[in-house]
Parts: structure tokens; C-alpha cells; sequence
């Protein structure tokens, strides 16, 4: 694998040959100074990787010969969704570039009872070119295969009815402390490699989290409760946690909480119980 990952338009790809322009061919001329002989990995955000040797440079963009392509492995295998209420300052930035390293498939803008941030569409959708930014650049340095979208900004309610499509929907809630996320996903059964790739919707609240009567219309709606454990997280942390939770679970970040699981009932147990 390269030490480089650029995601470039489909149609850069032209047999075996791959013509850079505009920013991706800047950034390989101008900001990294690569050179003929030079190796790059191209993805076309549609799942496949492109190894590639640069042949030429020039002011009018970057022609590379491809040595190889084939489809990623660095997809999960499921769908996750992420429902973001909106975060105050930069920590909306933080959930997006760590959530699309971990590996989220969309993100969606979420306005709730609690939120503190508040912005007008207008704000909204500055907002949103700066977020695209951030996860193009996020996927790139990470080495996924598809850039993750990032949704136009809903409602809670509407965003309960839209998860609860998916094949697994999750609101983390603080008043929940029965259920958590790795055995919702284990009952559920979701992951794995077969065929198919299904959809799991995880909503995490704003600094404040979720309120009661929100926690209830996501119940209704048809989403499930679950918590995040004894202690009270931040709203950017509970979104990394809940995300890494879920991927692990369907075996996408090793399967560590499967395994610990596998583990802890095949351990005799009465060994421990004394000491």
C-alpha cells in the first residue's frame, strides 16, 4: 500500500491510466512534490483502490500508470449511521473526522430539545461544506474506500423515523441502564461478511442529551434504548464510544467485545471467585 491515498472522480480512471487535475493534482505537485516513479493510491469513492506510479507531472495536472486495482477491505460491514444533535464550537468537526476514521458510513445533523448550538440554515450549510472537508480529508488519511455523506439537518422526530428504517436502530440515553449497545447488536444479530450489508442508525444526544419525552418518541417511533454505561460522557465522546462499540461488535474493529465474550464463558470461572 502507498504512503499517499488520494479519492478521485470516476472518470480520472481511463483504462490503465489514471489524469489527475485541479486540487488532487495540486496537492500531489505542489504540496507532497511527488515525482515520476512516485507510487499513489487512487480511490474512485465507489469501493475500489487503484495502486498507481506516477508517470508525469506537470502545470496541466498528473498522469499515472495503474499497477493494480481491486476492492477495498477497508469498508465495515455494516452501514452505521450516525444521528448527531448538534454540538457547540468545533466538537461537531471532532466527532466527524474521528468518527469517519473509526468508520461511519453518513453522518446526520440532528437539532433537539437540548441543543446549545442553534444556526440558521444559511449557518447550516456553510457549516456542512466545511463538514464535507473534513470527512474527505479524514477518509483519505484513514484509507477508507468511500467518502462518508453527510446529511441536510433533521428534526429529532424525523431523524427517529429515518433510523428506524435501518435494520438496527439505538438512541444512547443516560436513564437507560439495562441494555447497552453490545448486546442490542448481538440480539439483533447484524454483521458479519454475508450477503447483503445491513444498516445500523445509532443517535447520540447534544451537551445536555437527551430528554425523557425524547427518549419516549424514540421508543414509539420504534428505536431502541440503550445505555452507555455508569458513568455520563460527553456528547463527542459518547459518539466515539458508541460507534466503536457497534463496529466492534459486528467484528469490524477486531470483534473485542464478541470475542471478550467468547472468552469469559469458556473461563472456569470458580477459579476467580475466591480471590
Amino acid at each position: 500500500m502507498s504512503k499517499h491515498s488520494f479519492f478521485v472522480d470516476p472518470g480520472a480512471i481511463r483504462g490503465d491510466r489514471a489524469e489527475l487535475v485541479g486540487a488532487v493534482a495540486h496537492q500531489i505537485r505542489s504540496v507532497l512534490r511527488l515525482r515520476p516513479g512516485d507510487t499513489v493510491d487512487l480511490l474512485d469513492n465507489t469501493g475500489f483502490l487503484y495502486v498507481a506510479r506516477i508517470a508525469a507531472v506537470s502545470k496541466g495536472g498528473v498522469v499515472a500508470e495503474l499497477l493494480e486495482w481491486r476492492r477495498s477491505e477497508a469498508e465495515p460491514s455494516v452501514e452505521l449511521v450516525l444521528y448527531q444533535a448538534l454540538l457547540k464550537g468545533q466538537k461537531m468537526e471532532w466527532v466527524l473526522q474521528k468518527g469517519t476514521e473509526i468508520g461511519i458510513n453518513r453522518f446526520v445533523p440532528v437539532l433537539s430539545e437540548r441543543c446549545v448550538s442553534r444556526p440558521s440554515e444559511a449557518e447550516l450549510e456553510r457549516k456542512r461544506v466545511r463538514w464535507e472537508t473534513i470527512v474527505r480529508e479524514a477518509a483519505e488519511q484513514s484509507r477508507r474506500a468511500i467518502i462518508p455523506a453527510v446529511g441536510g439537518s433533521r428534526t429529532l422526530e424525523s431523524a427517529c423515523r429515518d433510523a428506524a428504517e435501518a435494520d438496527l436502530a439505538l438512541m444512547a440515553w443516560e436513564g437507560e441502564r439495562a441494555v447497552g449497545i453490545a448486546r442490542a447488536v448481538r440480539e439483533a444479530g447484524v454483521g458479519g461478511r454475508g450477503d447483503g450489508r445491513p444498516r445500523v442508525a445509532l443517535l447520540i444526544g447534544p451537551e445536555g442529551g437527551f430528554s425523557p419525552r425524547e427518549a419516549q418518541a424514540a421508543k414509539v417511533a420504534g428505536v431502541r434504548i440503550v445505555g452507555l454505561g455508569p458513568r455520563i460522557l460527553r456528547a463527542e465522546t459518547a459518539a466515539l464510544v458508541g460507534a466503536t462499540l457497534v463496529l466492534c461488535e459486528t467484528g469490524d474493529l477486531g470483534g473485542c467485545a464478541t470475542e471478550n465474550v467468547d472468552l469469559w464463558h469458556h473461563l472456569d470461572t470458580d477459579r476467580f471467585r475466591h480471590r
